[in-house]
């Protein structure tokens, strides 16, 4: 397998040739030697959509607005949609007219329903069953997923819990569903840390932006209480802390344990040294279909901690199985904290490279393959 490229030079890729297109006003005349998709939103914060496009055949348009999209669809110069963060349909190109909640939600219906009835083709991946801050999504994101549900041609899920959930949940008829697991951070971060065996007293990593569903609260309450004080060094919780929005950490620290809050966005050249510094990676998610930080940590060579819940479990090795807890069961999270804190060196170790393992069976260039090829399947590209 060729060696992967940067993340951030795939995404340059993706918006060069939206920057190309930008001031296309005119009917495409002559055939291209390679199909065109475009993106919507492509926000750049995260490196997970150059990782999953980062093996396709076709060009990857990296669009600014779905106005833009769907003109340059309707003009001929791309072949076919695919909606990602559909919470973020707000988005929209420097002069192009600003609008309230609901009139964007509108128009974004609008839009999407003349293209399809043009004959567009349209793809969407299912990320999430709730919102990040609350237990349910706005009247306006609710109406725009409901309609992604009806008319999307095809639609991405990560896991079969997220498969499930489109099927009894969104009423998405299976055959339009495609499961295709989120791929691995390879070529997002540097050099994973070099795998070797963990010193004799734990430490743990939650990692990214402070939110509610995240049960980090539940996780410093339950190492209180968790018999680990001959073999627990600290719990560093690292990620951006939204006021108003992020639960208060503070107050759930133990008296007995080390947590080192880190706050703030943490930068790329730092995040693989952030890992080198940890044994286990903290995943105690309230409600998850997928997890972008489960495909970090393995990717990283870091086994979880945390619960069985939602997809997590096919998002790491049987081997790290024993370490997810059934959320039923009381005291079920202080029990994997110990048995995290009691797993011997040798285990530890093997236990890394099973992660990592994991890891490259679900290599972006794999992943963005299948998922070229559902594509291909259901008649979007």
């Amino acid at each position: 397998m060729e060696k992967m490229r940067p993340a951030v030079d795939i995404a340059r890729e993706h918006m060069a040739c939206a920057k190309a297109l930008r001031a296309r006003f005119w009917p495409a005349i002559l055939p291209r030697q390679r199909k065109r998709i475009g993106v919507f939103p492509y926000p750049l914060k995260n490196p997970f959509l150059p990782l999953l496009y980062s093996n396709m055949r076709a060009e990857v348009v990296a669009l600014p607005s779905l106005r833009r999209g769907i003109r340059l669809a309707n003009l001929g110069h791309v072949d076919a949609l695919h909606i990602q963060f559909e919470d973020q349909f707000w988005r929209r190109a420097r002069f192009e007219p600003k609008r309230t909640e609901g009139e964007a939600s509108a128009e974004f219906i609008e839009m999407l329903d003349d293209y399809i009835s043009s004959g567009g083709h349209l793809a969407w991946t299912l990320h999430d069953a709730e919102s990040h801050y609350e237990d349910f999504h706005s009247k306006s994101i609710r109406e725009i997923r409901s309609f992604l549900a009806n008319s999307a041609h095809v639609v991405h899920t990560f896991s079969s819990a997220g498969a499930q959930y489109a099927t009894n949940v969104m009423k998405i008829t299976p055959e339009r569903i495609v499961v295709i697991p989120h791929p691995s951070y390879i070529g997002a971060y540097g050099d994973a840390p070099v795998s070797e065996p963990p010193p004799d007293r734990r430490r743990f990593l939650s990692f990214g932006t402070i939110r509610p569903f995240k049960g980090i609260e539940q996780f410093l309450d339950a190492l209180g209480h968790a018999k680990i004080d001959a073999t627990f060094d600290k719990l560093v919780v690292a990620g951006e802390y939204l006021k108003g929005r992020s639960p208060d950490l503070e107050a759930h620290i133990p008296n007995n344990r080390t947590v080192d809050l880190r706050y703030g966005i943490v930068k790329d050249e730092d995040v693989s040294s952030i890992f080198a510094d940890t044994d286990f990676a903290v995943l105690n998610y309230q409600r998850v279909l997928t997890s972008g930080f489960a495909a970090l940590a393995m990717t990283m060579g870091k086994p979880i901690v945390g619960v069985d819940r939602g997809g997590l479990k096919e998002a790491v090795p049987p081997e790290n199985h024993a370490l997810l807890y059934d959320p039923s069961i009381p005291d079920g999270l202080a029990t994997v904290i110990e048995r995290a804190c009691a797993m011997s060196p040798t285990e530890h170790l093997a236990l890394q490279l099973a992660c990592r393992e994991f890891a490259n069976q679900y290599h972006p260039f794999t992943q963005s393959r299948l998922l070229e090829q559902a594509f291909e399947d259901h008649g979007v590209l």
